[in-house]
This record gives structure tokens, C-alpha cells and sequence, in this order.
């Protein structure tokens, strides 16, 4: 049985402290899972730490581990009775997390903090049972393909620019990422925000090479947002919402993005996922979603189909 850890127990095992595993989680390298609203690391996460190039110090490192389990390609959860939801930190996806445990036919859920390429990957091979994607529905079809998938709305949401205050170096569009004076904070490959600068630099034919910072890749968009507003960058790409935690902030919107829930369409019928479709397409969670993000939920609960 692959177990699963308390931060604390992980804590124990590396010999650090508490906070310090936080830290690891904050910053993506040690990969964890949500059960509730709780934080956990599975003995297949905790392996995968150990093995990565950023357990490199002697401090994060127990050379008295061993894995107590040799299915380690296997979550635990994929062979209990619970549902693996990846995706990473999104106000929308948070909120249906909340709300999901007061349905009657709901399951146990833990969430695997994927981006939204990891995520469909994943579901691909079966590692996930719901994928959350920042996609369109064509590319989800290119990630997914020969599988029968259900792709349920979650809403639309504004993606644009993180600057400071009053925008100081007066950044109008992509073209300003070019400039001299301006230091960009990237997101990592495979997630949304990722997908959408790199396109938009094809079509306008901007070389990568051009832009400073954009090699130095950070893992949410609060990391990104904290970067500007910490002055390690000027510009940032992301989601409205994560701009309102930061005062020191603007936000100049770019495009609307949607979000998605994705899941194989033979899992429709089942308890669990149905408590998930229910949840997404009551009213009242509807409202709830537009009052706390003011996010367009006009589309919220929609299902399409998409063929293998």
C-alpha cells in the first residue's frame, strides 16, 4: 500500500522542519496532494522528491529512506474509493473542491497539483480520474487522443498582465517584452499561461531569445505575481483574481481563457463523477462562483463530448 504522509511526518522522515516542507510544496519541488483542505504526500511524491536534482542538499535529505511500497507508478487513491482531481491553484477549482463533500453521493477527493499539460497527460494514462484544464477542446482532443472524453465548463476567466502600481514602465502588449528595461516572470512548460505567451510569440514572430527572464520559470501564478510585486520582475502573466492579493499590483487584461473539468466519458455514470457534474451545474454553486471570482459562469456546467 503506497501510504501517505502528514507534512509533519515528512517533516520527521527529512529531518527538517515543518515549515521548511511547506517551503518545498510552495515552490513545486516536492510534489503533494490536497485530501480536503489538507495537504499530503504520498510515499510515490516523497520518492520522486528524493530522486529529483532539487534534493540536492544534505539538509533535505534521509539517507535512512527506504520506499515501503514497490508500486511506486501507482497513487493509492487510483485503488480506493476516492477521485483524484489534478490541477493547480485556481480560485475556481477551489471552490468546487469546498463545495464537493456536501454532496450526498460525494467521494473522497485528493487533488494532484498538476499543470494543465501534466494534467491531461496524466489522465491519458490513467494516473488521474479528472483533469482540470486551462484548454481548449481541440487541444485537450490532441492531448487525449483515442479516448472518449466528457469535458465539463468550469467558467471563463481573464488572463492578462501582472505590473506595478500605475504601471510605471507603461507595458501596453507582448511587444514590451522585448524591451531593455523590462524583466519577465515565466510560468513552466505545460501550463496554460505557458501555451498562450509561446503561441502568442509564433504568430508575432518574437523570439523567446528577446525577452529577459524568460528562461526563469516559476510554478503558479502567485509566485509569478509575488515576483513582480516583489521587484524581482516587472511583468507577469496570469489570472485576474491572483492579482487582487496583491496591492502593490495591476492587472491589464489580455484574453478570456475557460476552464475545464475533463474525464473519461465511461466514468460519467458512477457516483462519484455524476456528484461532481451535479455540483457544477446546480445554481447555487453556479452563484457562489461568480460572486466570490467574478468569473463568466454563463457557460458553468455545460458538457460536451468529444470522441476517442
Amino acid at each position: 500500500m503506497n501510504k501517505v504522509y502528514t507534512a509533519q511526518e515528512v517533516a520527521d522522515k527529512l529531518k527538517i522542519k515543518k515549515s521548511t516542507v511547506y517551503d518545498l510544496i510552495k515552490r513545486g519541488e516536492l510534489p503533494s496532494s490536497k485530501v480536503g483542505k489538507q495537504l499530503r504526500v504520498s510515499e510515490e511524491q516523497l520518492s520522486q522528491y528524493l530522486n529529483s536534482p532539487e534534493c540536492s542538499s544534505p539538509s533535505v535529505q534521509s539517507h535512512n529512506y527506504q520506499p515501503e511500497s514497490s508500486l511506486l507508478k501507482r497513487d493509492y487513491l487510483l485503488h480506493s474509493s476516492g477521485l483524484i482531481i489534478s490541477g493547480q491553484a485556481s480560485p475556481a477549482l477551489d471552490l468546487l473542491l469546498n463545495q464537493l463533500p456536501t454532496h450526498p453521493d460525494s467521494l473522497p477527493i485528493l487533488q494532484s497539483h498538476m499543470n494543465t499539460y501534466n494534467g491531461l497527460y496524466s489522465l491519458y494514462f490513467e494516473k488521474v480520474h479528472i483533469a482540470c484544464a486551462s484548454a481548449s477542446p481541440e487541444d485537450i482532443h490532441s492531448l487525449v487522443p483515442g479516448v472518449p472524453l466528457t469535458v465539463i465548463s468550469l467558467c471563463q476567466y481573464p488572463v492578462g498582465f501582472y505590473v506595478k502600481k500605475e504601471n510605471p514602465k507603461n507595458i501596453r502588449g507582448f511587444s514590451d517584452l522585448t524591451r531593455a528595461d523590462i524583466i519577465f516572470a515565466n510560468r513552466e512548460k505545460g501550463s496554460s499561461r505557458r501555451i498562450l505567451l509561446d503561441r502568442t510569440l509564433l504568430s508575432s514572430e518574437i523570439s523567446p531569445d528577446s525577452i529577459s527572464g524568460y528562461r526563469n520559470e516559476l510554478v503558479t501564478d502567485h509566485s509569478t505575481a509575488a515576483a513582480v510585486a516583489g521587484g524581482q520582475a516587472d511583468i507577469a502573466l496570469g489570472e485576474a483574481c491572483v492579482a487582487r492579493s496583491f496591492p502593490e499590483l495591476d492587472f491589464l487584461p489580455v484574453c478570456q481563457e475557460s476552464l475545464f473539468l475533463v474525464m473519461q466519458t465511461k466514468n460519467l455514470s458512477t457516483p462519484g463523477f455524476q456528484s461532481v457534474v451535479e455540483t457544477i451545474a446546480s445554481e447555487p454553486f453556479r452563484r457562489f462562483l461568480s460572486l466570490q471570482t467574478g468569473y463568466d459562469t454563463t457557460d458553468t456546467g455545460n458538457i460536451r463530448h468529444i470522441k476517442g
